[in-house]
């Protein structure tokens, strides 16, 4: 439970300073500051003395507790990206949620020394584009082939065979959009 933050924001909410609500509780301020900074939870005792000094009961006070609780658990499951990995040099990072209600699908694809993705041929109409953060890849799309390097870019019809493969000493890593969103 992050009481500090609840302290915090029901503290200022009412124009308290922390020196004023440590005189208003009786919680020494030093404590009080300990709490408000995640150092220490603090007790029941203390939690009822500054509930009541902010006007709440104590089962208000830890209520307010579990909402924010709540709020940064749905927060950190909204977004938070979902990685597969195909094999032991290549991994994949999905940037969006929600990906079948987009126009576009913004995925992160990281090559070990040699790794190569899955070879894939996508739906007549979609496109892909290539942007090379790190490294030195080979993309090979039908027949031809083509090096990208670090700040270097690619966009092209999806729907021929391809895939990408890491020809450089170390990690590569790129990102990928592919539109409309197609899996």
């Amino acid at each position: 439970m992050d009481i500090g933050s609840v302290i915090r924001s029901l503290r200022k909410g009412q124009g308290l300073t922390l020196a004023q609500l440590s005189e208003k509780s009786s919680v020494s301020l030093a404590t009080l500051s300990r709490i408000e900074t995640g150092k220490m939870t603090g007790t029941v005792e203390s939690h009822m003395q500054i509930a009541r000094v902010l006007g709440l009961s104590l089962s208000q006070f830890y209520n307010e507790v579990e909402k924010l609780k709540t709020s940064q658990n749905k927060l950190e499951q909204e977004y938070h990206a979902n990685t597969f990995v195909h094999n032991k040099s290549v991994s994949s990072t999905i940037l969006t949620k929600d990906i079948f209600s987009k126009k576009m699908l913004p995925i992160l694809i990281e090559l070990r020394p040699g790794g190569k993705t899955n070879k894939e041929e996508l739906k007549i109409g979609t496109e892909k584009f290539l942007y090379v953060l790190n490294g030195k890849i080979e993309v090979t799309i039908g027949t031809g082939k083509e090096i990208l390097e670090k700040g270097t870019m690619l966009y092209f019809d999806a729907f021929q065979p391809h895939y990408i493969k890491n020809i450089g000493k170390g990690e590569a890593m790129c990102l990928c959009v592919l539109a409309p969103v197609s899996l």
